[in-house]
């Protein structure tokens, strides 16, 4: 069973593509990436601009040209506008949204019996297809393997929240779509932040196998990246004690109220017989304070709290990188 510790500090070092890659994950949620991506990055401009799925996700290809550096950078989730303030929207968003509780058997595993999500193999095969509206008329990967794999450069691939589970998968497909290629894979570099679990014990280890330059990150007090591991779930039931405090928050589920502590752990159990897991691989766990604003034993200071902690500002300040536009929806 899987379970997390704080194991960093802002002292620990860290690869020269986090920086980067925690701004290309921000700009994800710009309005603009094509235009501004310039203010967050000097240096960088957007080269293949996704197309928004209709199950809202979206992605684009920067490249550092000084470095000749490449960027795929896949944006989270953008949730409903109260999705942290009641039980029933969060529900939603993680049991429905993320659709955990049905699996699919991933072919790009090393390892016998990998699964992921439905709802993040939904994600990825969005991904997939989704259309360059700068007209190149190629996909992610065709673009990759002209202008990245075959010309051997260097690819950074980031992502936060959904975005960085869906980056967590695509890398996967990625490295065994290159397999027979001359491609060196010390040129990749995988960084997540504040991702979900995409799949089981057999796909995190495979991952951890494929990638040596992956680095993930979990802000401690953040819940979304427990999910759907059943003993992070689990401590998502104690997170915020002494306030607000899950056991002194009730709710109703199926007409039988229960604190918000034993709701909890109720999804900690049906999530159990998957078998999620996160990666191991240079799985950095900081710590964040908590938002004085939000510590009332209420289901609304409790999911505000929780939406704080997601914020991708919190991962950025981190890595000591200071976002110049804090007002950006990343959720």
């Amino acid at each position: 069973m899987q379970a997390i510790t704080i194991n960093a500090n802002s002292t620990t070092p860290q690869p020269a593509a986090a920086k980067p890659a925690v701004l290309l994950s921000y700009v994800t949620y710009d309005p603009d990436p094509v235009s501004d991506i310039a203010t967050y990055l000097p240096g960088w401009k957007v080269v293949w601009n996704g197309v928004q799925t209709e199950d809202g996700n979206y992605a684009f290809i920067a490249l550092e040209t000084a470095t000749s550096t490449y960027a795929l950078a896949i944006r989270g989730s953008l949730p409903p506008q109260d999705v942290f303030d009641n039980w029933d929207a969060f529900a939603n968003w993680v049991l429905e949204d993320m659709d955990v509780i049905t699996t699919v058997s991933w072919p790009y595993s090393s390892i016998p019996k990998a699964i992921i999500s439905n709802g993040t193999n939904t994600s990825f095969t969005n991904l997939q297809a989704m259309q360059d509206s700068l007209g190149s008329g190629q996909t992610i990967t065709e673009y990759l393997n002209q202008n990245v794999i075959t010309p051997g450069k260097q690819l950074i691939i980031t992502g936060h929240s959904l975005g960085g589970n869906i980056a967590n998968v695509y890398a996967s497909y990625l490295v065994s779509s290159i397999a027979n290629t001359n491609y060196s894979l010390s040129n990749l570099s995988l960084l997540t932040f504040a991702a979900p679990a995409a799949g089981n014990g057999a796909f995190a280890n495979d991952l951890d196998a494929k990638i040596t330059n992956a680095w993930h990150y979990h802000n401690f007090n953040d819940i979304v990246p427990c999910f759907p591991v059943c003993v992070l779930v689990g401590t998502v039931a104690y997170q915020y004690i002494p306030q607000p405090d899950a056991g002194a928050i009730t709710t109703t589920i199926d007409g039988v109220t229960v604190s918000l502590k034993e709701a909890f752990l109720i999804l900690a159990g049906t999530f159990y017989v998957y078998g999620y897991q996160q990666q191991n691989r240079n799985y950095f766990v900081f710590n964040t304070t908590l938002d004085k604003d939000y510590t009332s034993n209420t289901m609304s200071d409790f999911f505000q709290q929780a939406g704080y902690q997601h914020h991708l500002q919190n991962y950025a300040g981190y890595l000591g990188v200071t976002i110049p536009n804090a007002t950006l929806v990343a959720g």
